[in-house]
């Protein structure tokens, strides 16, 4: 209905219509609802007399009914730390890490590994005593001794009933080697709160992930949150328009917070901050949209990627409902296998609500590396690292090995690969969320860009991005910030590609704890969990 009610002077606007890449076909547009409608429809609840309603799939068996979390826990403490791998050579990426979090993260009380292997790729490395060859390098040998003791360590841990870790092997329970296994509910974690770190990371701080991100969970537990964030830009006027007023909707409820108001969709109208979803209209409109992988931004994130998130475990049953099945075939047909789009576009879409991000690293206030230099540093150390990866095998990239998304960008079209997904999931769904906030929204701390693509001085004056310092804010509004947003939004060109499609950003991108305003009872947000 909202598709049908677009102007016609707003239909087929784009120059460059989108044309899929792969042969696998999209989904359906806006297959979601008659997907529900179907199960519904054929799967009517039974009651058990205890108020606890059962689904029952095609094959008779029982599914249970799917509830959503609250929007706040600010009384959990402890958390569950989910990790997925499928190869021993990733031992040398986790482990260390793994160790200290057990050591030194107060509240880390269990610790999940998804095993997509057989059992056996572990228990083979660990139980190896045979010399490493003589003709490798001292270095390999080195590594491959390593690589049996992290084995054995792993599996005496999972051994030990009294160890918080334990290892959920794939196979054994029926599943396949799949991405989405560290979302299955057979995982039955312990805690409501599930935290999740790729098995060769990024690995961020205590400070920034328990310290920051877990308090900004407690206060948001409906939603995705998240601190590795990535764009989807909008290319129609239309849908930038909406976008963009979206976005300062949810800047307008999350300031709001700074007076205990609930983020709630049921109470979003009742304080006149409805978060409004921008429609995507691909068949009736031609809209498309574009994946944006230069920049983490700040605000107008719309998929988190998985490593450091945090999820509420009532989740895991509505990712894998039967419902979603086609989604999940998606995910493990098509080339990219794009779980983090899914996982974010279900979520949002279940909550009525955007994730929320908070800063990856937490600095001393000191010293800060400019964006443009630190997204570069990124992405070099990050070729670098997929260069030595010893997993990449170039005659393997067609097989169905979820476990190897990160090293498909290799692809020829890789990136137009993930385009095609994204418009697929988001067209699927009918609607994208609002996009995120960064965490200064409502602060003295938000910024916005010039016309140029450049940051504004404490002045309004235009400034060089790149020459960015940390330091303080000043006592903006978000009024007069705003004011100037709708002409940033027309002169958006091919030139500032990497920039989203929202002209706000955090200043400093990288805070110290007493800038994280849910941190301070001054601060938007700390009255939620007091």
């Amino acid at each position: 209905q909202q598709c049908a009610a677009i102007p016609s002077d707003q239909k087929n606007t784009l120059k460059n219509p989108f044309q899929p890449i792969t042969d696998l076909p999209m989904l359906p547009e806006g297959g979601v609802g008659p997907s529900l409608q179907k199960w519904l429809r054929d799967n009517p609840l039974s009651s058990d007399g205890n108020d606890n309603n059962t689904n029952y799939d095609e094959s008779g068996k029982a599914y249970p009914t799917c509830r959503l979390p609250p929007s706040t826990s600010c009384n959990t403490s402890t958390y569950t730390l989910i990790m997925m791998s499928h190869t021993t050579s990733r031992l040398h990426d986790f482990m260390n890490p793994l160790l200290v979090m057990m050591e030194t993260w107060p509240g880390l009380t269990e610790v999940i590994i998804v095993w997509n292997s057989p059992r056996e790729t572990l228990t083979s490395m660990a139980e190896n005593t045979d010399a490493p060859s003589p003709n490798k390098k001292k270095a390999d040998r080195n590594r491959e001794i390593q690589e049996r003791q992290y084995a054995s360590q792993l599996l005496q841990w999972h051994n030990n009933s009294t160890h918080p870790l334990r290892i959920f092997f794939s196979l054994e329970n029926g599943l396949e080697n799949n991405l989405l296994n560290r979302y299955h509910p057979l995982l039955q974690p312990k805690n409501e709160a599930i935290m999740y770190f790729d098995d060769d990371g990024p690995f961020w701080s205590k400070d920034a992930m328990i310290t920051s991100g877990f308090e900004l969970w407690k206060r948001n537990s409906d939603v995705q949150v998240g601190a590795f964030p990535r764009n989807i830009r909008y290319m129609s006027q239309r849908m930038k328009d909406t976008g963009r007023h979206g976005v300062d909707s949810s800047i307008q409820a999350i300031a709001s917070n700074a007076r205990g108001v609930d983020l709630s969709p049921q109470t979003q109208s009742k304080h006149h901050h409805p978060l409004t979803f921008t429609p995507i209209c691909r068949n009736v409109t031609g809209d498309t949209v574009e994946y944006n992988y230069f920049v983490f931004p700040d605000f107008d994130a719309h998929v988190l990627l998985p490593s450091g998130t945090f999820l509420h475990r009532n989740f895991l049953c509505f990712i894998w409902h039967p419902a979603f099945e086609e989604l999940r075939t998606y995910v493990v047909t098509h080339k990219t296998y794009p779980d983090d789009m899914t996982v974010s576009t279900l979520i949002s879409h279940l909550s009525g609500r955007a994730p929320r991000t908070f800063p990856r690293e937490i600095t001393d206030g000191v010293k800060e590396i400019s964006r443009n230099r630190r997204m570069l540093m990124l992405e070099y150390d990050r070729d670098e690292k997929e260069e030595r990866d010893e997993d990449y095998e170039e005659e393997n990239l067609n097989k169905v090995d979820q476990s190897h998304r990160r090293l498909l960008w290799k692809q020829k079209n890789w990136g137009k690969m993930r385009e095609e997904a994204v418009n697929s999931l988001t067209g699927y769904f009918g609607s994208i969320h609002p996009g995120t906030v960064g965490w200064c929204a409502g602060t003295p701390y938000m910024k916005k860009y010039a016309l140029d693509g450049n940051r504004r001085d404490d002045d309004g004056n235009s400034s060089d991005s790149s020459s960015s310092s940390g330091g303080g804010g000043t006592n903006t509004t978000f009024e007069s910030m705003t004011s100037s947003s709708s002409s940033l939004l027309s002169s958006s060109s091919s030139s500032s590609y990497a920039l989203p499609s929202i002209g706000y950003y955090c200043e400093p991108e990288y805070p110290p704890l007493e800038y994280i305003p849910w941190m301070n009872d001054w601060g938007v947000g700390y009255r939620q969990c007091p």
